[in-house]
């Protein structure tokens, strides 16, 4: 009984707090972002106008959880909180070939595998990396950047 009383103890203190926490989008100026999010856009997309660019925020803290940044060209991009870059979504157009977002272990099997194929999407999460490619093919490199998955789309 006091097992079920602590179980339905918690699941009333999340309830009660979950819709507190919520998260918002504060749109603002790539320049009001960290350094590192400026430099990459001058990096790898040199003369590329910027649509939207916001944080999605903790009401409760008003702190940035991630950044977000849409080009012109239909390029999505995602940042963390010091500026770091763990998406880049890029369906519309390709992900520069000068981009060197994945190890070259990791691009070396990409061009032996699928040399037609150009690079779509990167999503880095946790010392792997998920790819998508221009022929549908999606990939998963784990952290020693060996290829883990191959799906057809």
């Amino acid at each position: 009984m006091k097992r079920l009383f602590k179980v339905l103890s918690l699941a009333l203190l999340i309830a009660i707090a979950a819709p507190s926490v919520k998260a918002e989008r504060v749109y603002m100026e790539v320049n009001k972002m960290p350094a590192q999010v400026e430099r990459f856009l001058n990096d790898y997309y040199p003369g590329a106008k910027v649509n939207k660019a916001w944080a999605k925020m903790m009401r409760a803290t008003t702190e940035p959880m991630w950044y977000r940044v849409n080009l012109d060209n239909g390029t999505k991009l995602w940042f963390d909180l010091t500026g770091n870059w763990y998406r880049v979504d890029a369906k519309k157009s390709n992900v520069p070939a000068s981009i060197d977002l994945l190890p070259n272990d990791a691009r070396k099997v990409i061009g032996e595998k699928y040399p037609d194929a150009t690079v779509k999407k990167i999503k880095f999460k946790k010392d792997s990396y998920k790819v998508t490619l221009s022929d549908g093919q999606k990939l998963a490199f784990d952290k020693t950047y060996g290829l883990k998955v191959k799906k057809n789309k």
